[in-house]
């Protein structure tokens, strides 16, 4: 992880695990010839608390007398999911610090249960090999050096030196999934198997051991199976023929491989982009496209597969002769209350916000602003759970201001809907019925009438990443 008079840079958020970790690496830094420095990125989650742990650290800093730098950000202000953008933000900022002051490595406090907590969160997203991985000791410039240091080993570590730290209450807030993991599901699973946490952490280390091995053996097959490679462009061409001699499992990863390549990263990519990727390949008279999230466009002509990363936003572009392939979707929500409930809709790169609210006479039912649409339905005509989904053949509904029902197909042509943009047009079923085509109109029957007294207010956010 550190060589000889490297330079470090401290991911330090107060908490015990980053606090435990500066002080390892301060006390080794002499014999070493380290330099460490200390980075604290202040979300403003937590107000009055953010602060203080921001304060916390900074005369921490001054007191070993290490170089700090912070920032403070509002991560509100950034909409999408909060675990996500925080994290997001949070190495960005550290990059960032380390190329501007010039630090080798970064260091970041994971310990044992974070990876065991990642698998787990990984493994309920239905995520394959590589996420089974959980977190890596070292990516790339980021190392991980308490990664196989067990959280009470910390703490005891803590206790005897009589090192103060910060403690994060929103950690035992269980809106979170992580949390939920680790507060519930994971005490849960210690009465099955003690040893639950060190077997979830040997289960990631032989999986990232087994994946790197792959990637070795599938590099000169990507190498074969490529036309056109230009990373730096965000461009990058295969010939569908090699790729389909391979089995399924090659497949799958040499198209995870050029979408890294293409769009740099693997977020929001799921198991469902990757299938409708490989069956618009398996297709010998296939002639179209797909849009994925991050603005990739994976068009499939002749005996080529071209995914490029576009500048302009993908509604806005055009192939003719090529449709654009529905990737289907579902998704369920079994309850809403008064905390809004997220719907992240990774097919389609938007999100559904659900909240119920107590009817107030001034309420805005045609309230639509920051590209945002919004709808006002009466709760109490709604029949959980609800069913955010793709529009279907054969589709009816009731628009509001009408008494019978309509066909979507024949609604969406009277609303002038490209034929190849209906499938990316999320609809709301409650029961057996849609009560809200997003962004367009409710259903009749779940209006806003003087007798209402619960709303369910439904917020779309089209395209969230896609600017």
């Amino acid at each position: 992880m550190l060589r000889e008079h490297d330079s470090v840079l401290v991911g330090v958020s107060g908490g015990a695990d980053s606090v435990a970790l500066l002080y390892g690496l301060a006390s080794l830094a002499p014999i070493f010839g380290w330099r460490i420095g200390i980075a604290h990125l202040n979300h403003g989650l937590r107000k009055k608390s953010s602060d203080s742990d921001a304060m916390f650290v900074e005369t921490l800093a001054r007191r070993m007398n290490l170089s700090y730098y912070s920032r403070k950000i509002n991560l509100y202000e950034r909409g999408g999911n909060l675990e996500e953008e925080g994290r997001k933000e949070r190495y960005n900022f550290f990059a960032e610090t380390a190329d501007l002051e010039g630090f080798d490595k970064i260091a970041v406090g994971h310990q044992a249960e974070d990876c065991a907590e990642q698998v787990l969160l990984n493994l309920l997203r239905g995520s394959g090999p590589s996420g089974l991985g959980g977190i890596s000791p070292v990516r790339g410039r980021i190392i991980r050096p308490l990664i196989e240091t067990s959280r009470i080993e910390i703490e005891r570590f803590l206790q005897a030196q009589q090192l103060s730290y910060c403690i994060d209450q929103s950690n035992r807030d269980n809106r979170f999934t992580r949390n939920r993991i680790r507060n519930s599901l994971i005490p849960e699973l210690v009465h099955y198997n003690p040893s639950i946490i060190d077997n979830l952490n040997r289960l990631a280390e032989v999986m990232r051991d087994e994946s790197e091995w792959i990637e070795d053996l599938l590099a000169p097959v990507l190498e074969e199976a490529t036309i056109k490679n230009n990373s730096q462009a965000g461009e990058m061409i295969l010939s569908v023929q090699p790729l389909m001699s391979l089995h399924t499992a090659a497949r799958r990863r040499l198209i995870r491989k050029a979408l890294l390549k293409v769009k740099g990263d693997l977020g929001r990519i799921g198991y469902h982009h990757i299938k409708n990727i490989l069956n618009l390949a398996s297709d010998q008279d296939a002639a179209g496209h797909l849009h994925l999230p991050g603005r990739v466009r994976v068009l499939r002509k002749g005996d080529t597969l071209r995914f490029a990363k576009e500048t302009k936003p993908l509604r806005s572009l055009g192939d003719k002769g090529s449709k654009l392939q529905a990737v289907p979707f579902e998704y369920r929500l079994k309850q809403v209350g008064e905390v809004a409930e997220s719907v992240r809709i990774e097919e389609i790169d938007s999100q559904m916000l659900f909240q119920q609210l107590k009817f107030y006479a001034n309420i805005n039912i045609f309230e639509q602003e920051n590209m945002v649409a919004v709808a006002f339905i009466d709760m109490d005509r709604v029949e959980l759970p609800l069913v955010i989904r793709n529009p279907r053949p054969g589709d009816r509904f009731t628009p509001l201001g009408m008494d019978g029902t309509v066909k979507l197909k024949d609604f969406f042509i009277n609303k002038k809907v490209p034929a190849d943009q209906r499938g990316a047009v999320p609809v709301v079923q409650s029961g057996e019925e849609i009560i809200w085509v997003a962004g367009m109109r409710i259903n009749e029957r779940v209006k806003i009438t003087k007798t209402t007294k619960n709303v369910l207010k439904i917020s779309f956010f089209r395209n969230h990443t896609d600017k």
